[in-house]
């Protein structure tokens, strides 16, 4: 009878202690699979997200990333005609397509129908980051403003001037910025003597490209 019953007892408890076993170990596996779970939630909502939320490489476009020195000087002095015609030729009035007597050309350039055209085209070559210079008599170096609108008309002054016997360069760099170069523009005359003009004339770079800045003379 008490065997019975022992054997009753080692029953029931071997049969509990399966029973939890097999919960435990569905709760287990239940942990597992819901960690898994959220795994996999995680990388899916990773892939999701919107490109502009990535972060992104920013674009170094200083002129040190852009050129080197010997490429900015370069470039200067392969400009640097360019860069005084345009420059004086405002500066005298004689840059636009004219007629009539020397002094009193009427512009028949196409693209002129005020002098503020005049000055779009200026800033189709020169940094926006200074103002125009050619209408202020105290920095133009005939102390006269070159261009005029008269009777819905704009005139030129047309002065004529020019330099004979010597040649100018870009030497060295003076000073950089992230966007601006500052060059010493140097002669040469006939006898090959080589001197300094004291002066410094700046490229911009603006619009994704070199534009031409300004020139200071050291001596101002």
């Amino acid at each position: 009878m008490i065997n019975r019953f022992m054997i009753a007892v080692l029953s029931a408890t071997l049969l509990l202690s399966g029973c939890a076993g097999a919960y435990n170990k569905e709760k287990k596996d239940e942990k597992v699979v819901h960690k898994k779970k959220e795994k996999k939630e995680s990388k899916q909502d990773a892939v999701s997200l919107p490109e502009e939320d990535e972060a992104k490489p920013v674009a170094d476009s200083g002129l040190s990333s852009l050129y080197t020195d010997e490429e900015l000087l370069t470039y200067a002095n392969d400009h640097l005609n360019d860069f005084w015609h345009t420059y004086y030729w405002y500066m005298a009035g004689t840059f636009f397509e004219a007629s009539n007597d020397n002094g009193n050309m009427l512009i028949t350039d196409s693209r002129i129908h005020s002098l503020q055209d005049v000055e779009n085209v200026w800033y189709q070559y020169f940094s926006r980051r200074y103002p125009i210079p050619y209408m202020d008599v105290n920095t133009n170096v005939f102390k006269e403003t070159p261009f005029w609108e008269e009777n819905g008309q704009v005139y030129e002054r047309y002065h004529i001037d020019g330099f004979i016997g010597a040649s100018y360069f870009f030497d060295h760099i003076t000073q950089k910025t992230d966007d601006e170069v500052w060059f010493a523009y140097y002669s040469k005359d006939l006898n090959g003597n080589i001197s300094d003009t004291q002066e410094q004339w700046s490229f911009v770079y603006e619009d994704g490209q070199l534009k031409y800045g300004t020139i200071v003379r050291n001596n101002q």
